[in-house]
């Protein structure tokens, strides 16, 4: 906005009566709906590798999805030098067109036309010729319309060989190309052709500063960080990144990257909740590459998917950059999900977010009736479209500017504001001593990608002879809808007559606010009359209420029968919130109950279940203890085991059998069953021994027994047996 304008605007609002409710300034076209128009020219010289002009190529189409415009044009050169008859500096690669749907998909094609030229093509740096041609091709477009030039050059002037200075010697031929990038970049600055230098490899950065001052200086906000700059790249790989960086700046976008990665794999960007719109890109190096997106919510969107807020545009699919544009953005992380055939997962994707958003705030005043010469502070509290604080991460590169103009006040005095970290800028400034009259403080709250919110509130010097002075004190509450939070109003009239106050909001988004009473009406003498006023949070506010709190935008204000403000206080200090269903918890703790009941039963029925199965070491013995055979039980199904006991004389032993007459099982508690033929079955402890036939005793030990120990003597006989 200009200083004009700003004027006027405070010259209108001073011919009325200071007014209850701040000016807000209308809001320019939205940043997508202006159209800009764009040349890209990419160096050709012979001191690029293959690889610097691939990284080129991806840069162009990485441009060309990205503009959120469909009326933004976009036009492709290539340059090197001319040295020879027949030969020109400039290449026209891709001839500016408007950014529609077939022009994005198809400049990607259109840059593969850039190349290195070989050094009998004319292979220098004439950065002379390609602004020329730029401007002369920029001044087409509309004067209303922001013109870019996006230069990528590896190298210096370099015009040595040129056919233009062949017959000068190199001393004055360095000179005279300077001299003439110096009028090529005034006829730039002329044009009003911005030049955003992108420089990479050997080129000089401070000579690529000097390029983009010499251009057109006004960028899209009236910002320092929104003036044309280089950017640089540091290898191949950053050329498109900084290119990214370099447009979005020049549009007054915000960008963040998300990383890089071969697919498949995923990646993720977060869209700040001050985004209004955003375009995330993914430069996927291989068009085989395939993308999915996934909202903060895990719900993925494609090209059909529809909802009330938001809305999606998909641009580029099939080939090797392509970006998902998005209106109104859930705020949060996005997921981008990565995949590839084989053969095509050799190269590393990249993501990157690009948005513009907005912020809403307002202005509150120490004092609504200064004196000459007195401190007022101006308070301006920053909130997001939500209607919640921004994170501190949002919060970067705001500035919150103030003015102070008046009756008697010859020129706007400017102050600045500080911000506390958490979403609120306060600053002072002193009221001229000649101020006599209506005063309007206006602040502005900006930054590269944000649009500008502009406040103004009325005024006016203190007079002699005030009847009417009043305080509202607020107090901090956390609220749920339908809650009601008590303020009190004092107020002193010290007039003969009475005088009714209002009570009002503004800058509010909370429709759902009441206020009780509004108006309130204290009699002549009064002093320090106190008024309870009750805020009511109703059901439907006009935004979504979360489980965590949300502060209040906007203010209540107080202003007597002339509509004179007397007071206000920030809603900031009251937050709201979704009230806790307590019927869900107990819902959520019961059906947690019935889990680890299930689990518990279900862990006892496979302990026992388990505790069933066969398993231990079947022992055959004599009737003195000796082992005479072990049989491991290796089957770990439920049921009985069924097994042989072979007496064949000196060697008796255990066999598996499926049809065999014996049979063994465990019960829960670990006990034994044995059981021979039809015979009922015996329970016996492990270690305990049943009959097995004449001579022969059955044990089930749990593991496996270890050895006997060597106990031979020369009188074997002997050994271990009872009764000798």
């Amino acid at each position: 906005m200009t200083i004009s304008r700003v004027l006027c605007a405070v010259t209108a609002a001073l011919a009325i009566p200071a007014a209850a409710a701040p000016a807000v300034q209308a809001a320019p076209a939205p940043a997508s709906d202006r159209p800009v128009h764009y040349v890209v020219a990419a160096d050709e010289s012979a001191s690029l590798d293959p690889t610097d002009v691939d990284r080129e190529r991806e840069a162009v189409g990485a441009i060309a999805v990205s503009e959120p415009s469909n009326r933004s044009t976009l036009e492709v050169l290539g340059f090197a030098s001319a040295e020879k008859e027949g030969q020109t500096a400039v290449d026209k690669v891709c001839p500016a067109r408007a950014l529609d749907a077939l022009a994005r998909a198809k400049t990607a094609d259109c840059a593969r036309q850039l190349r290195r030229r070989e050094q009998s093509e004319g292979a220098g740096t004439d950065f002379i010729e390609v602004i020329r041609q730029a401007v002369a091709d920029l001044r087409t477009a509309p004067d209303t319309d922001p013109r870019v030039l996006f230069l990528m050059t590896d190298g210096v002037l370099e015009v040595k060989d040129s056919l233009k200075y062949r017959n000068l010697d190199a001393r004055t031929a360095q000179d005279a190309a300077e001299k003439d990038l110096a009028d090529a970049l005034a006829e730039a600055a002329a044009a009003r052709v911005q030049i955003w230098p992108l420089g990479f490899g050997k080129a000089d950065e401070e000579a690529l500063k000097k390029m983009a001052d010499a251009g057109y200086r006004a960028g899209c906000a009236n910002l320092k960080d929104a003036r044309p700059r280089p950017h640089m790249a540091v290898d191949p790989q950053q050329i498109s990144g900084a290119l990214q960086d370099a447009f979005a700046t020049a549009r007054c976008y915000y960008r963040e990257e998300g990383g890089s990665k071969r697919p498949p794999g995923e990646l993720a960007v977060r869209i700040s909740p001050l985004a209004t719109e955003g375009t995330i890109v993914v430069e996927k190096g291989d068009p085989a590459v395939t993308v999915k997106y996934y909202d903060p919510r895990g719900r993925r969107v494609d090209p059909g998917t529809r909802d009330a807020d938001s809305t999606y545009a998909f641009t580029g699919q099939g080939t090797a950059t392509e970006s998902l544009r998005i209106t109104r953005p859930l705020p949060g992380s996005w997921r981008v999900a990565l995949d590839a055939p084989e053969g095509h997962r050799d190269k590393a994707a990249s993501v990157s977010v690009l948005w513009h958003g907005a912020v809403r705030s307002t202005i509150s005043l120490s004092e609504y009736a200064p004196a000459p010469g007195a401190k007022v502070e101006m308070r301006v509290p920053i909130l997001t479209r939500e209607e919640s604080v921004p994170d501190p991460r949002d919060l970067r590169g705001i500035t919150v500017t103030g003015t102070l103009t008046g009756k008697g006040i010859d020129r706007p005095v400017p102050f600045a504001l500080a911000g506390d970290g958490h979403g609120r800028f306060a600053g002072t400034v002193t009221v001229p001593r000649q101020a006599s009259g209506a005063l309007m403080f206006t602040s502005t709250v900006s930054a590269v990608g944000l649009q500008p919110d502009v406040r103004s509130q009325p005024a006016a010097i203190f007079t002699a002879g005030r009847a009417v002075e009043a305080a509202l004190a607020l107090g901090g509450a956390e609220l749920h809808p339908g809650d009601t939070h008590e303020a009190q109003l004092t107020v002193t009239n010290t007039d003969t007559k009475p005088h009714t106050l209002t009570l009002a909001f503004a800058d509010t988004k909370a429709t759902g606010l009441t206020l009780t009473p509004r108006h309130v009406t204290v009699g002549p003498g009064a002093e320090a009359h106190r008024t309870t006023v009750k805020l009511t949070v109703g059901d439907h506010l006009g935004f979504r209420v979360r489980t965590d709190p949300t502060a209040l935008g906007g203010k209540i204000v107080v202003t007597d029968d002339t509509g004179v403000v007397l007071d206000d206080q920030l809603l900031d200090v009251v937050s709201v919130s979704r009230k806790s269903n307590p019927l869900k918890w107990i819902v959520a703790g019961a059906a947690l109950l019935l889990l680890l009941a299930a689990a518990f039963y279900g862990l006892r029925l496979y302990t026992r279940r388990r505790a069933a199965r066969p398993r231990g070491t079947l022992v055959l013995e004599d009737p003195w203890g000796r082992e005479l055979a072990t049989h491991p039980v290796l089957d770990g199904r439920a049921g009985w085991y069924r097994f042989d006991v072979e007496d064949d004389g000196d060697s008796p032993r255990v066999r598996r059998s499926a049809q065999g007459e014996w049979a063994m099982r465990r019960t829960p508690e670990g006990d034994v069953q044995l059981r021979r033929g039809a015979e009922e079955s015996v329970t016996v402890r492990p270690g305990e021994g049943a009959s097995a036939g004449a001579d022969l005793v059955l044990k089930v030990v749990d593991g496996t027994p270890s050895p006997p120990p060597d106990t031979w003597s020369p009188y074997a006989s002997e050994v271990g047996h009872p009764d000798l």
